[in-house]
Protein backbone atom coordinates (compact mmCIF):
# COMPACT_ATOMS: atom_id res chain seq x y z
CA UNK A 1 0.00 0.00 0.00
CA UNK A 2 1.22 3.49 -0.84
CA UNK A 3 0.20 6.33 1.46
CA UNK A 4 -0.09 10.00 0.54
CA UNK A 5 2.32 12.08 2.65
CA UNK A 6 0.75 15.10 4.34
CA UNK A 7 3.00 17.56 2.50
CA UNK A 8 1.64 16.38 -0.89
CA UNK A 9 -2.05 16.89 -0.08
CA UNK A 10 -2.02 20.57 -0.97
CA UNK A 11 -0.02 19.91 -4.18
CA UNK A 12 -2.46 17.24 -5.35
CA UNK A 13 -5.39 19.64 -5.00
CA UNK A 14 -3.94 21.67 -7.87
CA UNK A 15 -5.41 20.54 -11.23
CA UNK A 16 -3.29 18.15 -13.30
CA UNK A 17 -4.69 19.72 -16.44
CA UNK A 18 -7.05 22.43 -17.61
CA UNK A 19 -10.06 23.17 -15.42
CA UNK A 20 -13.36 23.52 -17.31
CA UNK A 21 -16.63 24.71 -15.77
CA UNK A 22 -18.56 21.78 -17.25
CA UNK A 23 -18.16 18.66 -19.37
CA UNK A 24 -20.29 20.30 -22.05
CA UNK A 25 -17.42 22.71 -22.76
CA UNK A 26 -15.13 19.81 -23.70
CA UNK A 27 -17.69 17.55 -25.38
CA UNK A 28 -16.27 18.14 -28.87
CA UNK A 29 -12.72 17.28 -27.77
CA UNK A 30 -13.91 14.08 -26.13
CA UNK A 31 -16.08 13.00 -29.08
CA UNK A 32 -13.08 13.44 -31.39
CA UNK A 33 -10.82 11.49 -29.02
CA UNK A 34 -13.31 8.64 -28.82
CA UNK A 35 -13.94 8.62 -32.58
CA UNK A 36 -10.19 8.21 -33.09
CA UNK A 37 -10.31 5.31 -30.60
CA UNK A 38 -7.98 7.06 -28.19
CA UNK A 39 -8.33 6.29 -24.51
CA UNK A 40 -10.63 8.41 -22.34
CA UNK A 41 -10.78 7.76 -18.59
CA UNK A 42 -13.28 9.38 -16.20
CA UNK A 43 -12.43 9.41 -12.51
CA UNK A 44 -15.20 10.22 -10.05
CA UNK A 45 -18.90 9.65 -9.87
CA UNK A 46 -20.12 13.12 -10.85
CA UNK A 47 -17.71 13.34 -13.80
CA UNK A 48 -18.69 9.86 -15.01
CA UNK A 49 -22.42 10.52 -14.58
CA UNK A 50 -22.22 13.85 -16.42
CA UNK A 51 -20.28 12.36 -19.34
CA UNK A 52 -22.61 9.40 -19.75
CA UNK A 53 -25.67 11.68 -19.47
CA UNK A 54 -24.51 13.62 -22.56
CA UNK A 55 -23.75 10.43 -24.50
CA UNK A 56 -20.00 10.28 -23.96
CA UNK A 57 -18.87 6.83 -22.85
CA UNK A 58 -15.29 6.79 -21.58
CA UNK A 59 -13.58 3.46 -22.02
CA UNK A 60 -12.93 3.48 -18.26
CA UNK A 61 -14.99 5.04 -15.47
CA UNK A 62 -13.58 4.86 -11.94
CA UNK A 63 -16.18 5.52 -9.24
CA UNK A 64 -16.61 5.03 -5.50
CA UNK A 65 -20.34 5.89 -5.09
CA UNK A 66 -19.40 8.98 -3.06
CA UNK A 67 -19.23 12.67 -3.79
CA UNK A 68 -17.70 14.98 -1.19
CA UNK A 69 -17.67 11.94 1.13
CA UNK A 70 -21.46 11.57 0.83
CA UNK A 71 -23.17 8.57 -0.84
CA UNK A 72 -24.34 9.07 -4.42
CA UNK A 73 -26.35 6.79 -6.68
CA UNK A 74 -24.65 6.72 -10.04
CA UNK A 75 -26.71 4.07 -11.90
CA UNK A 76 -23.92 3.67 -14.46
CA UNK A 77 -25.07 0.73 -16.52
CA UNK A 78 -23.56 1.42 -19.94
CA UNK A 79 -21.48 -1.74 -19.54
CA UNK A 80 -21.72 -4.96 -17.57
CA UNK A 81 -17.92 -5.10 -17.35
CA UNK A 82 -17.49 -3.97 -13.74
CA UNK A 83 -14.36 -4.58 -11.68
CA UNK A 84 -14.49 -4.22 -7.91
CA UNK A 85 -11.50 -3.09 -5.88
CA UNK A 86 -10.79 -2.03 -2.29
CA UNK A 87 -8.84 1.19 -1.75
CA UNK A 88 -9.03 3.14 1.54
CA UNK A 89 -8.95 6.95 1.56
CA UNK A 90 -5.55 8.61 1.23
CA UNK A 91 -3.78 5.56 -0.16
CA UNK A 92 -3.19 3.61 -3.34
CA UNK A 93 -3.42 -0.14 -2.92
CA UNK A 94 -1.50 -2.50 -5.15
CA UNK A 95 -4.93 -3.86 -6.15
CA UNK A 96 -6.16 -0.49 -7.45
CA UNK A 97 -2.90 0.18 -9.26
CA UNK A 98 -3.05 -3.27 -10.87
CA UNK A 99 -6.73 -2.99 -11.86
CA UNK A 100 -6.14 0.46 -13.40
CA UNK A 101 -3.12 -0.78 -15.35
CA UNK A 102 -4.90 -3.94 -16.53
CA UNK A 103 -8.04 -2.00 -17.50
CA UNK A 104 -5.99 0.50 -19.52
CA UNK A 105 -4.61 -2.42 -21.56
CA UNK A 106 -8.04 -4.04 -22.03
CA UNK A 107 -10.36 -1.07 -22.54
CA UNK A 108 -11.74 -0.26 -25.98
CA UNK A 109 -14.86 1.21 -27.59
CA UNK A 110 -16.38 -2.27 -27.56
CA UNK A 111 -14.99 -3.16 -24.13
CA UNK A 112 -15.98 -0.40 -21.71
CA UNK A 113 -14.98 -0.87 -18.07
CA UNK A 114 -16.30 0.48 -14.79
CA UNK A 115 -13.96 0.21 -11.81
CA UNK A 116 -16.07 0.33 -8.65
CA UNK A 117 -13.87 1.28 -5.72
CA UNK A 118 -14.87 0.36 -2.19
CA UNK A 119 -13.24 3.23 -0.31
CA UNK A 120 -11.90 6.17 -2.31
CA UNK A 121 -10.80 6.66 -5.92
CA UNK A 122 -9.23 10.12 -5.62
CA UNK A 123 -5.60 9.05 -6.09
CA UNK A 124 -6.40 6.83 -9.10
CA UNK A 125 -5.35 9.70 -11.35
CA UNK A 126 -1.69 8.89 -10.59
CA UNK A 127 -1.57 5.27 -11.84
CA UNK A 128 -3.90 6.18 -14.70
CA UNK A 129 -1.61 8.95 -15.96
CA UNK A 130 1.52 6.84 -15.49
CA UNK A 131 0.11 3.77 -17.28
CA UNK A 132 -1.92 5.38 -20.08
CA UNK A 133 -0.77 5.98 -23.65
CA UNK A 134 0.64 9.48 -24.14
CA UNK A 135 -2.35 10.53 -26.27
CA UNK A 136 -4.96 9.53 -23.66
CA UNK A 137 -7.27 11.99 -21.88
CA UNK A 138 -8.26 11.69 -18.24
CA UNK A 139 -11.07 13.65 -16.61
CA UNK A 140 -11.81 14.12 -12.95
CA UNK A 141 -13.92 16.48 -10.89
CA UNK A 142 -12.59 19.48 -9.02
CA UNK A 143 -15.23 19.98 -6.27
CA UNK A 144 -17.23 23.19 -6.57
CA UNK A 145 -15.19 24.24 -9.64
CA UNK A 146 -15.74 21.90 -12.58
CA UNK A 147 -13.93 19.13 -14.39
CA UNK A 148 -10.21 18.83 -15.07
CA UNK A 149 -9.12 17.64 -18.51
CA UNK A 150 -5.72 15.95 -18.27
CA UNK A 151 -3.60 15.31 -21.33
CA UNK A 152 -1.37 12.41 -20.31
CA UNK A 153 1.61 13.60 -22.34
CA UNK A 154 1.54 16.91 -20.44
CA UNK A 155 0.90 15.44 -16.96
CA UNK A 156 3.14 12.35 -16.98
CA UNK A 157 6.25 13.89 -15.36
CA UNK A 158 4.28 15.54 -12.57
CA UNK A 159 2.24 12.38 -11.85
CA UNK A 160 5.33 10.19 -11.85
CA UNK A 161 7.13 12.60 -9.50
CA UNK A 162 4.20 12.53 -7.03
CA UNK A 163 3.85 8.76 -7.34
CA UNK A 164 7.52 8.32 -6.37
CA UNK A 165 6.88 10.37 -3.20
CA UNK A 166 4.11 8.11 -1.90
CA UNK A 167 5.14 6.23 1.24
CA UNK A 168 5.18 2.43 1.14
CA UNK A 169 3.43 0.85 4.10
Amino acid sequence: MLKLPVYLRKELKKPFGVLHKSVNLIEEILQKQLSEDKLVIAIGDVTSINLVSIGIYPQICIVDSLTKREPIEHNLNHTSNVKYVDNPAGVLTEELISVCSQSIMEAAKDNLIIIQVRGEEDLAVLPCVINSPKDALILYGQPEEGVVLVRVDEAYDRAYNYFKQLIKE
